[in-house]
């Protein structure tokens, strides 16, 4: 046998031999050792005790699979685990210089979030303690950079092309216990179905996802998103359904800060979101259905805030509560975060529900009209009469609240003491002066001193004229009348009752114009009388809004 035979041999004897090795080792000792070693060394990772069922790698397939992993804590009870997982390479790809996964599984997974009295989560202990010093990492964006550059590099060297063709989670159970209310808050997300598709490292790649779950199976999750994870700036699109989900589920944390019980009601809600050249648009669509309030609980976290008549207010006429909230956003800029942004749209929105009732329920009805507050009516200093604009706004309010049956409406009738004051002075000077001019055919000069010598008397009469008259003995007459006219407007406190009753009359100008209109009686009232703050063109009425108590209740 010449050299180069006894060299071919030798090689198919080493071929041989890692083959036999790559097979004992893939199909004997990983199933034998692998489950032990995993699960002895994860238990000393985590601190909690970890248990695997088997471990396989088919050698040919290049897939690996793992069964019947669960970590449970000190009471036996199971916080993570699974039935199975698998992972499937493709070895010609490989042979490419392409890391293709053609699938990533896992099957019957299982989450057991608890967040207990003390507000610990348990899933937080199976975080590994670092007892090391975190190292400075380089940000992904340059300081003469805005925006994000795109991870296609580590260090001077290109990122591996990287790609999965599918990752799927099956059969799935997250659930989530809160010990922090009482009773005890428990949501649990099953039938979990996830796929994510055409995920890779390649720039102008763009994975898919699709989710579906039942929540309590009281409601159903669906999600479908398009993502390009590496295009700068990040661009993404997402629709979030939640359809028909049960919200007496929800008692636990509505008792809390309401003091109230969930008797009744189904939730609908879709967002759509939409990323593109850094800027966010989102729509969120609430549609609450036959929401009621049971009975009462006790709760020292119960806020001070109207909920019952907030309801009342969002409810049309078929039980339905349908609420857009639209945001958008600059994701350029540094101070950008998103939960601070919700946050604020939701704020505003609600303040503006309690503060400006009128306002948000026009605009949610569809109304069209100006941005003019709609939660007072004006009338014009000391009148009781309606003007034409004003007939306008109550007729909106009446079209509103009509499609509100569950709110009732109490008019208070108002005055302003010293603007309302001066007007009716000034009515009453003009009405007696008339009165002095044409019944008691006084000249205009006798009549203004008639007026100021019933109010103050002769001697104070004499000692005004006297001020006026010049050393010939001339008196100014035109002054004298006008000062007259002035310290009878101007002077004396407030009448009460003449300002009480003014406001009364304003009230039942109100009052009858709603019930011409054919609002229900029984939901309007009048109130009683206030006092408020108006200017020169203008005293306001307010309008208040509360929960209609039927009879039948």
């Amino acid at each position: 046998m010449n050299i180069a035979g006894k060299i071919i041999k030798f090689a198919l004897r080493v071929i041989s031999g890692i083959l036999v090795f790559y097979l004992f080792l893939s199909l004997i000792l990983i199933p034998l050792l692998a489950p032990w070693i995993a699960a002895s060394q994860a238990t000393k990772l985590l601190g909690q005790k970890v248990e695997v069922r088997s471990i396989q790698f088919n050698p040919f397939l290049l897939r690996l699979t793992v069964k019947g992993l669960k970590v449970t804590d000190s009471g036996n009870q199971v916080m993570v685990g699974f039935d199975k997982f698998w992972g499937d390479l493709s070895f010609i790809s490989l042979l490419k210089g392409v890391y293709r996964v053609e699938s990533l599984g896992l099957e019957g997974l299982r989450v057991n979030a608890v967040l207990s009295g003390e507000g610990n989560i348990n899933l937080l202990s199976l975080v590994p303690k670092d007892t090391g010093k975190a190292q400075p990492q380089k940000s992904a964006v340059t300081e003469n950079t805005k925006a994000p550059v795109v991870a296609t590099s580590v260090g001077n060297k290109p990122l591996p092309l990287v790609v999965i063709d599918l990752i799927s989670v099956q059969n799935s159970v997250i659930t989530f216990t809160d010990k922090t209310v009482n009773p005890n808050f428990i949501t649990s997300l099953g039938g979990i179905d996830l796929r994510v598709t055409g995920l890779s490292t390649r720039p102008e790649a763009e994975a898919k996802i699709s989710f579906q779950a039942k929540l309590d199976d009281k409601g159903t999750i669906s999600t479908e998103a398009r993502i390009k994870p590496f295009v700068a700036p990040l661009a993404f699109e997402m629709v979030f359904k939640l359809n028909n989900y049960a919200l007496g589920v929800l008692t636990p944390y509505v008792g809390k800060y309401t003091g109230r019980k969930v008797k009744d009601g189904k939730l609908d809600l879709s967002m759509d979101y939409r990323v593109a050249d850094n800027k966010l648009e989102a729509a969120h669509k609430i549609l609450v259905q036959r929401f009621d309030f049971g009975e009462k609980v006790e709760s020292k976290d119960a806020l001070n805030l109207p909920f019952g008549l907030a309801v009342a207010l969002l409810e049309d006429p078929s039980g339905r509560i349908n609420i857009s909230l639209p945001v958008t956003g600059d994701m350029s800029k540094p101070d950008f975060k998103y939960l601070h942004l919700i946050g604020q749209v939701l704020r505003n929105f609600f303040i503006k529900l309690v503060t400006k009732p009128f306002s948000i329920i026009v605009s949610m009805a569809g109304v069209g009209t100006s941005s003019e507050d709609l939660d007072y009516v004006k009338f014009s200093p000391g009148r009781a009469d309606l003007s034409g604009a004003e007939k306008e706004k109550l007729n909106i309010i009446i079209k509103t609240l009509n499609e509100r049956p569950k709110v009732s409406l109490e008019i208070n009738g108002s005055y302003d003491p010293v603007v309302d004051w001066k007007v009716i002075k000034i009515d009453v000077f003009n009405h007696d002066f008339k009165f002095l001019r044409e019944k008691s055919r006084h000249t205009e000069n006798r009549a203004y001193q008639i007026l100021y010598q019933n109010r103050f008397g002769i001697q104070e009469l004499w000692k005004l004229t006297r001020s006026y008259r010049s050393k010939e003995g001339i008196y100014d007459e035109e002054k004298i009348n006008a000062e007259i006219k002035r310290r009878l407007i101007e002077g004396g406190a407030a009448d009460k009752v003449a300002l009480n009753a003014l406001a009364e009359a304003r009230a039942r100008a109100i009052y009858d114009f709603i019930i011409a209109a054919g609002f229900e009686a029984k939901r309007v009232s009048i109130g009683e009388p206030k006092e408020s703050r108006g200017s020169a063109d203008f005293v306001p009425l307010e309008l208040t809004l509360t929960v209609f108590e039927s009879p039948s209740n």
